[in-house]
């Protein structure tokens, strides 16, 4: 993941966006969301076409569909393995933890995650389950950015997050977890800066093809 996560990495809770059966918007803040129509598959405004090509030419499986099954509760997927790094990404990517819950039978869910350094965090701002039966796809929008000690922004990164797999008794079968940035800012004095370019993306896998269930 990024670097440099010294000071904060928000987690502070889940703000979800529903996605309904018609074409809608709601306010977040001072902003209009507009809703896709649900389909079955990642919305383009959410993940560009060419990325989700280019993201499964690179291994990553996508499952489609309307009729996933119900994914609740708490997962650890360790060890964390690189599978591909368009930005040439090469270091550790620590445990993850992943909680899912309040999934809706239009695939709203909340989603929410952590590693295992308690530094490193996000916060999804929108999260969406997807696929056929127990192959589910959630993706969703993350923000995540470093403050100073003054509490001034550093940088700031607008990611999409994808994690994929075979819901089971025992956790999340074949689970992949994908990390895609999708627009970033820096703050002129920040020179050090460990953000990956807009369009660069990671996949990494679950080194024993589950992600362990902690909780139902």
């Amino acid at each position: 993941m990024l670097k440099h996560f010294k000071h904060l990495l928000t987690i502070a809770g889940l703000v979800v966006l529903p996605i309904i059966l018609f074409s809608g918007c709601l306010k977040e803040g001072n902003d209009t969301i507009v809703l896709p129509i649900p389909d079955g598959k990642i919305p383009y405004s959410v993940i560009p076409e060419k990325l989700q090509d280019s993201l499964r030419l690179s291994g990553l499986t996508i499952h489609e569909g309307l009729n996933p099954d119900t994914i609740n509760g708490r997962f650890v997927a360790a060890p964390m393995v690189l599978h591909y790094a368009s930005d040439n990404y090469q270091e550790l990517f620590y445990d993850l933890y992943m909680s899912f819950s309040g999934q809706t039978r239009r695939g709203l869910i909340k989603y929410y995650e952590t590693q295992k350094r308690d530094d490193i965090n996000g916060k999804s701002i929108m999260a969406n389950v997807i696929g056929e039966g127990k192959d589910v796809t959630m993706y969703c929008y993350q923000n995540v950015f470093e403050c100073n000690q003054k509490g001034d922004t550093l940088w700031r990164s607008k990611t999409a997050t994808v994690v994929s797999g075979t819901i089971s008794e025992e956790g999340i079968k074949d689970c992949q977890y994908a990390h895609i940035v999708l627009d970033t800012w820096a703050a002129d004095e920040f020179h050090a800066s460990p953000l990956s370019k807009p369009g660069t993306y990671r996949i990494w896998y679950d080194g024993d093809k589950m992600a362990k269930r902690l909780s139902k």
